[in-house]
């Protein structure tokens, strides 16, 4: 059976994500106001870039988090899933400021941020076949 202590790294990590979401959707809101614009973009630049970010973390955030459940049932290391859940929340903030900068090119951050999201996704389904293999 597992111990309860083993999930409180994935419900810190999934609040602190969610938290980073929903900020995230205010944002879009704020800037609809801002802009006077109650649905699409409004051709304005910086709603279409706080509107990706909300969009860009939703399609990333959901999935790893499942898979940080599963590594918790699958009673990896606390270190592991503190590693999976922590990295998830400061990349999807990297990618968040790097996809809102108005620059020529890619912004740092923002290419560090999906870089991180894609290796922890990497990292998390090795994990998870590993945890049900051996």
């Amino acid at each position: 059976m597992m111990n309860e202590g083993a999930l409180y790294p994935v419900v810190l990590w999934t609040a602190l994500n969610l938290g980073l979401m929903l900020f995230l959707g205010i944002n879009v809101s704020r800037m609809r106001i801002k802009a006077g614009v109650g649905v699409g973009t409004g051709d304005d630049p910086k709603l279409e870039r706080a509107i990706r970010a909300h969009g860009n973390n939703i399609e990333y955030v959901p999935g790893l988090l499942i898979g940080l459940g599963l590594l918790a049932l699958l009673q990896f290391p606390h270190w592991f899933l503190h590693t999976v859940g922590g990295g998830l929340f400061v990349a999807r903030i990297l990618q968040a400021h790097g996809i809102q900068q108005i620059i020529e090119g890619v912004p740092v951050t923002r290419a560090a941020g999906n870089l991180l999201t894609w290796l922890l996704y990497v990292v998390t389904v090795v994990a998870l076949l590993y945890g049900i293999w051996f």
